[in-house]
């Protein structure tokens, strides 16, 4: 189980990071630190900021929306074009910051995770961010090739959260996910 992906909290936490990097910054280090992000939220408040299926990968964890808004510019069937008005598609391994959007979705706790993953990781490059989650992320399981599934669950397991507070965060996930389906 999952939390559904939140394109506005996405684009908007991603503008954040780009602007506190000087407007640009490579790809990889940006969708480490928007996970880094979800998974600090995900142990302060039992919810991520963004959400969305979470991955493992060659080069660690990721956000699979996340990476595709990246790479594609935007997602399949999403109407929402902040995205695509805020960041310009990306050029070699980099995406820069076209326009800041205005701040209606973040929470001001969810802007101070940010920063506090910003003041942890922001000097790092995309390698050392990889090295780091390969260290501290316990549910990343290393793949050769492709992708596994990384569960809500077990982020909160690797987080040293109890059976009892992991059950709580599935449930979580399941209570806002209906509450999209219902004002979707």
């Amino acid at each position: 189980m999952n939390f559904r992906f939140n394109i506005r909290k996405a684009t908007e936490a991603a503008c954040l990071f780009l602007d506190r990097n000087g407007g640009q910054m490579n790809i990889m280090k940006l969708v480490k630190l928007m996970y880094l992000l979800d998974r600090l939220s995900l142990d302060r408040r039992n919810s991520p900021v963004a959400g969305g299926d979470y991955l493992s990968m060659r080069n660690g964890p990721v956000t699979s929306e996340m990476l595709d808004l990246i790479n594609a510019g935007r997602l399949m069937g999403e109407s929402d074009q902040r995205w695509e008005k805020c960041v310009a598609n990306r050029m070699d391994h980099e995406v820069k910051l076209e326009k800041m959007p205005p701040r209606e979705h973040l929470s001001d706790a969810e802007v101070a995770l940010l920063d506090e993953v910003w003041a942890e990781h922001g000097h790092k490059d995309q390698w050392q961010l990889v090295d780091w989650c390969h260290n501290h992320c316990k549910e990343w399981v290393p793949v050769a090739n492709g992708c596994a599934p990384i569960a809500v669950e077990q982020v909160g397991i690797a987080l040293g959260k109890s059976p009892e507070q992991v059950n709580h965060l599935r449930q979580e996930a399941v209570e806002l996910n209906q509450l999209d389906d219902i004002f979707a």
